[in-house]
């Protein structure tokens, strides 16, 4: 054997060892406990939230306290998916089932932009290979640019800061006339036009977005 061969078995065989390796560590995951955790995280976050909305209503005298809730259960359930994502990464859906990986992507898009943008491509890198949920990696894309001041992509994203009377708009969008194109490719099922009016928000192709303050 030259040193040729002898240099591309050694890394045949480093790289087959880390293959091993790699699948040992997957071996250890307990993604049953895993699972029962996020999909009790899903349940808490989703449940403070159709609680607040569809029962208390944003306007009643009694929202602040549940706005309150709601925030203390975000800053927990923050702290659980950190500690989950550093040690294991983005989990496939594959892996965990549905409603927990659905519980990564509400857990993650109910913290701030730091904290989106620092597993974002993990999410999207499984959303590409049908390991996470598309539709939710496009709202999630759309949330960091308007978090940026930026225009939008899928037109998933409304806010109440665009007109002076405080009224919901859709935020300002890239490519207006492809982007019911792009949210069909992404798995949405509605028009931005119907979704503006299940959001009750107008919605203005030529909408500007709004001047950053220095």
């Amino acid at each position: 054997m030259n040193k040729v061969q002898v240099s591309l078995f050694v890394i045949v065989l480093f790289t087959s060892n880390l293959s091993h390796v790699d699948a040992q560590i997957a071996s250890t995951i307990n993604y049953d406990s895993l699972r029962t955790e996020l999909e009790r995280m899903y349940d808490e976050d989703q449940e403070i939230r159709r609680i607040l909305v569809d029962s208390i209503g944003l306007d009643s005298p009694e929202a602040g306290k549940y706005i309150q809730q709601m925030a203390n259960i975000d800053m927990r359930n923050r702290n659980k998916i950190e500690s989950i994502l550093n040690k294991y990464g983005w989990l496939e859906k594959s892996k965990v089932g549905t409603k927990a990986s659905e519980a990564i992507f509400y857990t993650v898009q109910h913290t701030n932009l730091e904290f989106v943008e620092r597993y974002f491509s993990q999410f999207k890198k499984l959303a590409e290979r049908g390991e996470a949920n598309p539709r939710q990696c496009a709202m999630m894309e759309d949330r960091i640019l308007m978090w940026k001041g930026k225009k939008q992509i899928y037109g998933t994203q409304a806010s109440t800061t665009l007109r002076p009377d405080k009224k919901l708009a859709i935020w300002p969008i890239e490519n207006p006339s492809e982007v019911n194109a792009l949210r069909m490719r992404a798995g949405f099922d509605t028009t931005v036009e119907q979704n503006a009016k299940r959001l009750n928000a107008v919605y203005d192709p030529k909408e500007k977005l709004p001047e950053m303050k220095n």
